[in-house]
Formats: C-alpha cells, structure tokens, sequence
C-alpha cells in the first residue's frame, strides 16, 4: 500500500514545504531540508518499509540525471559571458577537484579518517550521480557519499551567497563559480531562483567539476596509493 502512496506524499510534502519557504525564506526553512527531515520522522514514527518507498520514488530518482542536464539551459543563455572568462572558469574548477581530493586524503587522516572514509568524501561536492560513480571507483562507502553531498549542496543553497557577500565576494560569476564548485545542483538551483548569470556560471563549474572529478580523482588516487 506504501509504494503507492510513496510519491504522491514526497511531492506533497515537498510543495507544502516549498509554500512554506516563499512565506518564511529562511535558510533553515529551505524545502528539500524540511521535506527531507518530514520524511524521515515520518518513516521513524510509523515504522514505514524503506524498500516499498524507494521503489515508488524510483522515477524521482531516475529524473535526476535529466534534471542534471537541463542545466544547460541557462548556460545557453549566457554563453558570451562564458567564452570570455573560460579560461579561469576551467582553471577554477581544476583548483577545485584538487583541494577537494587534498582535504579527502591529506586532512581527512590527520582527523582520524581511515582510507574508505576518505575516498567516501572525496566527491562530496560534485552531483550525487557522479559522486556516487567517483566513489565507488575509489572504493569507498556510497550512502556516507550520498549523505555528504546532500550535506555540501544545502549548505551552499541555504547560507553559500549570504556567506561569500560576508567575506566580500560580490562578483555574479565568482559567486556562482564558488557555489557550482562547491554545493553542485541543490546550489545552482537556488542561484537559479534569483539571477540568471550566477546560475549559468554555477551550473557550467557543476559540469567542470564533476567531469574532472570522475576524470582526475581515479588517477590521482592510484598515483597516490
């Protein structure tokens, strides 16, 4: 009976939540962290089969890759301003995939990480469906990855802007470099929601980004161990 159910509650749930944001547009209130925690009480309160609700979502998930690609939408639309900055955009992104997979298995050991646990977190900022590849290429533990990267992109989409206007980064494309570099869809779709160019710069480093990851992150690994 819950597989049935399982879709038309998640989309529910997440518009109700989404209603909520445009009211209260508070960062704790972002829709897919209150959806996402809805559901989780949820599935604790009533003891719900996880099993039944994952395969009467499955086309949610099979929407993600899709949803990954019409990203280019936007890129597209501000493809003047790209060509004229791709060189940084490219070396940008390169400086991203290396200080991610330092802090993976140079930082992360001095913290106690054990080998898996690095290689697990070593894609934690590109999108979930490439992270998840990168991870188990370097053969590491593909739920704790998936968590990360949920983790890495609603930080990016609930406090990412408000953080880099702090520390007095207000360029439009640096701003949407950092978030695509760092915070991948859930990041880009929030820039979205509010200017077209810091998207599009967003949305073209998540693409970089996660090329590069699933290109370079194997090689460095077998070079490194």
């Amino acid at each position: 009976m819950f597989f049935y159910l399982a879709l038309p509650l998640t989309l529910a749930i997440f518009f109700l939540c989404k209603a909520l944001f445009v009211r209260k547009p508070w960062p704790l209130f972002h829709p897919f962290l209150v959806s996402v925690s809805v559901l989780i009480v949820l599935h604790l309160l009533f003891n719900l089969d996880y099993q039944q609700y994952e395969s009467g979502t499955k086309i949610l998930t099979r929407l993600l890759e899709p949803a990954v690609v019409a990203l280019a939408i936007p890129l597209f639309l501000q493809v003047h301003l790209i060509k004229q900055k791709l060189g940084i955009i490219l070396i940008s992104c390169l400086l991203s995939v290396v200080i991610a997979f330092s802090v993976a298995f140079y930082i992360l050991p001095l913290l106690g990480a054990d080998l898996v646990t690095s290689a697990s977190l070593a894609g934690q900022s590109i999108t979930t469906a490439i992270a998840v590849e990168v991870s188990r290429s370097l053969g590491g533990i593909l739920s704790l990855t998936a968590v990360m990267v949920t983790f890495a992109g609603l930080l990016g989409a609930t406090v990412g802007r408000l953080f880099l206007l702090r520390v007095g980064v207000k360029d439009k494309q640096a701003v949407g470099l950092a978030i695509g570099c760092a915070s991948h869809a859930l990041g880009t779709a929030k820039l979205l929601e509010d200017c077209q160019e810091e998207g599009a710069f967003s949305s073209l480093a998540l693409i970089v980004c996660a090329i590069l990851s699933a290109l370079l992150m194997p090689v460095f690994y077998v070079i490194l161990f």
